[in-house]
């Protein structure tokens, strides 16, 4: 290779064919490494922008999922109301109840697995849908389940109000007023002695002098007094429901044979006869046997409902 001088002379020099291999090969190299390195950072780039997309859609989907929770529990505690009027309506065309597992595996059984979300989505993302999706899955089967079995009520009950007005279905005191549950139905130690002992009805305790109310139409069977329950009130409410309000304040002004209605008050809570403090002993029977009151209250979320698990 000849080099041009500034005097005038030429000097030659002499590059092999290798060198020039080498100083190609090198300049190919750097520019493919620059490239891939640009390449690299562009990637980069892009994808920091589709995380950061990712992470804003899952954040604004998390929102929505957090509302159609919210809804979807709303749902539920109104289904769960239903459920209640099911188990009413159910004592009074004297059907057979029905266990709360099978209220919840609804129609048709348990459902496939729900779809995996898992890379669509952020994990915590993917929960939230999931939940959502059981969710939707139990409130659709227990809607089919509660239709059906309303409509089958429908047809056994022909729509008999006398049986409706006549079965007990309230609280023995107004749900507005200051209460709660003291002693339960069954198997108990006795507050005086300490021994176990079966209790036939449900304690109620309350403010003294809380008005007492008729949980069904009936009319007045009996107004006496006894030594354990002190002053009470018996109230026949035909097709076999007989209920009984004990130890109220005082003797009640209403008689015997009186025609009572549902919310009537018939007197007013106190402790008398064997008491630890102001309540009133209420009491469920039908054909002469004693039943949980429990289950015939439906005017009240407060008192849990005994087919809770």
């Amino acid at each position: 290779m000849l080099v041009p001088h500034p005097r005038g002379e030429r000097r030659e020099w002499i590059v092999s064919k290798r060198a020039i291999q080498i100083a190609a090969g090198s300049l190919i190299a750097f520019a493919l490494i620059t490239g891939l390195l640009g390449i690299n950072r562009y990637v980069a780039i892009i994808k920091g922008l589709h995380v950061a997309k990712m992470r804003i859609e899952n954040q604004e989907l998390r929102a929505d999922l957090a509302q159609i929770s919210e809804h979807l529990e709303s749902q539920g505690e109104r289904l769960e109301g239903l459920n209640d009027t099911d188990r009413m309506f159910r004592i009074w065309a004297e059907l057979p109840d029905i266990d709360q597992e099978t209220r919840q595996l609804g129609v048709g059984g348990g459902s496939d697995a729900p779809p995996t979300w898992e890379g669509r989505v952020s994990n915590s993302a993917a929960g939230l849908l999931s939940d959502a999706y059981v969710s939707f899955d139990r409130l659709e089967r227990e809607s089919q389940f509660l239709e059906d079995s309303f409509q089958s009520i429908e047809s056994e009950m022909a729509q008999d109000e006398a049986v409706r007005d006549h079965t007990p279905s309230i609280l023995p005191v107004s749900p507005k007023v200051d209460y709660y549950v003291s002693s339960r139905y069954g198997p108990r130690p006795d507050p005086y002695t300490g021994r176990k002992e079966f209790h036939a009805g449900l304690d109620i305790a309350g403010h003294r002098g809380t008005d007492i109310l008729a949980t069904a139409d009936g009319i007045v069977q009996k107004v006496s007094r006894d030594r354990l329950i002190g002053h009470y009130i018996a109230i026949d409410h035909e097709y076999g429901y007989r209920t009984v309000y004990g130890h109220l304040l005082q003797k009640p002004t209403i008689k015997v044979g009186d025609k009572i209605k549902r919310g009537d008050v018939i007197g007013k809570l106190g402790n008398s006869g064997r008491s630890t403090g102001p309540h009133v002993h209420y009491a469920v029977q039908r054909n002469g046997r004693h039943f949980d009151p429990l289950k015939y209250i439906f005017n009240s979320r407060k008192i849990s409902s005994p087919y809770a698990k």
